[in-house]
């Protein structure tokens, strides 16, 4: 890791760009552990970061998830709701030119993940990346197109990248490879077709969790559900088993929304091994 918020993992190098900071309630993202939240001492505010992890490798440019975006009508939302953030000009700084992007990779569809797959011109929504092939779960999307509620980001940030030629929607019940060490590791509950994205380069492990964690409580207290998850039981699930995965694997976490880097080491607390803790990295 270098100090620049740069980290190498085999022949990948993985830098974050940060989009946009909110915070939220504790106890409005944890409803459902209003007494546990006290017992740990947890009060007021919690801070998330939403931004996009980048991997360069030697023939590959790749993004993963997209954040909000600028200029989306999300019904008044203070915290969505026709952003104009600097985050174009925050990839150009960091090196990514749009045209070199390979792959964009969606952990799931959710507004925060998908706003940047385009941008709005002359009234009209492109691709961000318009080389890059844009990679989803195909159940995912069909759940989104059968949802009323989820009409207006498609149609900003999904469908003109369907229109364009550039998606890749995946059938989550088949294992996925996206190339030079890159797979998806299912991950259902947040979302039904959520996934994590795995990368192997040179005997070193990352894992990008997506909305696995929204915060590094959870890594403490992985029965914590977020108010997003939609399927409680399948999400909890889905984060023991990253974090099994992650001591297992001796792999570094890329996390979606933790703030500070944004990046840490999960261990196992004694030999316990439903227990863990994190650490920043």
């Amino acid at each position: 890791m270098a100090s620049t918020g740069t980290y190498i993992v085999g022949d990948a190098r993985i830098t974050h760009v940060t989009e946009h900071m909110i915070e939220i309630p504790a106890a409005k993202l944890f409803p459902d552990h209003q007494a546990e939240l006290a017992a740990a001492g947890v009060h007021g505010n919690l801070a998330l970061s939403i931004h996009s992890w980048i991997i360069r490798m030697p023939r590959r440019l790749i993004v993963i998830d997209t954040g909000i975006g600028n200029d989306r009508d999300r019904d008044g939302d203070p915290l969505f709701d026709h952003l104009h953030t600097d985050f174009a000009e925050r990839l150009a700084a960091a090196g990514v030119e749009r045209e070199a992007v390979d792959t964009v990779v969606m952990t799931h569809l959710h507004n925060d993940h998908v706003g940047w797959n385009t941008y709005c011109e002359g009234g009209r929504w492109r691709p961000m990346f318009p080389n890059a092939r844009y990679v989803f779960s195909a159940r995912e999307l069909d759940a989104w197109l059968c949802d009323p509620g989820r009409r207006v980001i498609l149609a900003d940030s999904v469908q003109p990248i369907l229109d364009a030629g550039l998606a890749e929607p995946y059938d989550p019940e088949h294992p996925v490879d996206l190339g030079d060490g890159l797979t998806r590791l299912p991950t259902p509950g947040h979302t039904p077709g959520h996934a994590s994205i795995v990368l192997t380069s040179a005997g070193q492990y990352a894992l990008f969790g997506g909305d696995v964690m929204h915060n590094p409580l959870q890594v403490e207290h992985p029965q914590w559900n977020s108010t997003f998850c939609e399927d409680k039981p399948r999400a909890a699930i889905s984060r023991q088993r990253v974090l099994a995965w992650c001591v297992e694997h001796d792999a570094l976490y890329f996390s979606t929304h933790f703030v500070n880097t944004s990046a840490g080491r999960i261990t196992r607390v004694g030999s316990d091994p439903s227990r863990y803790t994190w650490a920043f990295v």
